[in-house]
């Protein structure tokens, strides 16, 4: 007889699986609960928080010293602070102050730019006698031009460039004329009228006649000199 063919029943995926529970472990440290999201969100929003400060203090400091600094504009009418006289104008002061006691001719020196232009007041001149008032302000001629850009530096600038020429007057407090009168005169008033101009005196002592152009192209070019100097003397 035939035997009977028997076919194998496949297992059911779910009717021989075992499940493995596996139970929690008295180590700490096999198995923990489960995180707190709420918390951990927290926590990176904090992490976030102080990042952003950071990256705030640094950009603030780098960016810093790229300013430029302001300085504190000094207010309307406010002087400068005098520096200390120097040595040689505390001379020149005793020896204004001694000719002034021993009866010396007092006069006001002035500077301006060439021409018919505005006096700018320099400061007084002592001398023993009137005529000297002009070799003495010649002799002084480099300290008057100094004091004279230093007080006003304008005179240095165009149209000017530098070219200034001298005047002087004797100081008479009895007709000095003061601000309120040249204001009640509308412009009609001249303070410096009286003020004569400083020329170089008939005898050639004072100030060397001003170079011309050739003259000074020629020095610029030929600072030692070009030789020729003294041929046609």
């Amino acid at each position: 007889a035939s035997r009977p063919v028997v076919v194998p029943r496949r297992a059911s995926s779910f009717s021989g699986a075992r499940r493995v529970v596996t139970r929690a472990s008295d180590d700490p440290f096999v198995s923990a609960p489960a995180p707190d999201v709420g918390s951990l969100k927290n926590k990176d929003a904090k992490k976030a928080a102080k990042k952003a400060e950071k990256t705030a203090k640094k950009s603030t400091a780098t960016a810093a010293p790229l300013q430029k600094p302001k300085r504190r504009k000094p207010t309307s009418g406010e002087k400068k602070a005098d520096l200390p006289p120097t040595e040689q104008e505390l001379r020149a002061s005793a020896k204004y102050d001694a000719m002034v006691e021993d009866g010396g001719k007092v006069y006001e020196c002035f500077v301006r730019a060439k021409g018919p232009n505005q006096w700018f007041p320099l400061g007084p001149m002592a001398v023993k006698q009137d005529w000297m008032i002009v070799p003495e302000m010649w002799k002084a001629e480099s300290d008057m031009k100094k004091a004279g850009f230093k007080m006003y530096p304008a005179l240095m600038n165009a149209p000017c460039f530098g070219k200034v020429e001298y005047g002087y007057r004797e100081r008479d407090d009895s007709k000095k004329i003061t601000e309120e009168q040249i204001r009640a005169a509308a412009g009609t008033l001249n303070p410096f009228e009286d003020v004569r101009l400083l020329e170089v005196p008939l005898d050639g002592t004072g100030a060397p006649p001003e170079p011309t152009m050739m003259e000074k192209i020629n020095k610029f070019m030929n600072p030692y000199g070009t030789g020729k100097e003294g041929e046609g003397k």
